[in-house]
């Protein structure tokens, strides 16, 4: 594979960690702005949504990473059989 196409996807991978750690910090200062004796001062549906956000955002920068690898790779594997073999079902399409 060729060189350009793992520096796009190291990119790639990057930018979706450091969304997913925005993200994260979006939610830690909900969660510490919350008070015992206001503890609907934010909404929790926020906070899940955030949270789910960032989760994409990790799987993404994990997807992307592994298709570094890949590249890198001497393989016959197509990507998802790749995710498969190094045990990253859940980043293997369904």
């Amino acid at each position: 594979m060729e060189k350009s196409y793992f520096e796009e996807k190291k990119c790639f991978a990057l930018e979706a960690l450091s969304a997913a750690i925005a993200k994260s910090q979006e939610v830690q200062s909900l969660i510490e702005s919350t008070r015992y004796e206001m503890p609907n001062l934010t909404d929790p549906s926020a906070i899940h949504e955030i949270a789910r956000a960032a989760q994409m955002h990790l799987r993404s920068a994990r997807r992307d990473y592994e298709k570094t690898r890949w590249a890198d790779a001497i393989t016959e594997l197509e990507f998802e059989d790749w995710l498969r073999h190094h045990g990253h079902h859940d980043l293997a399409g369904r």
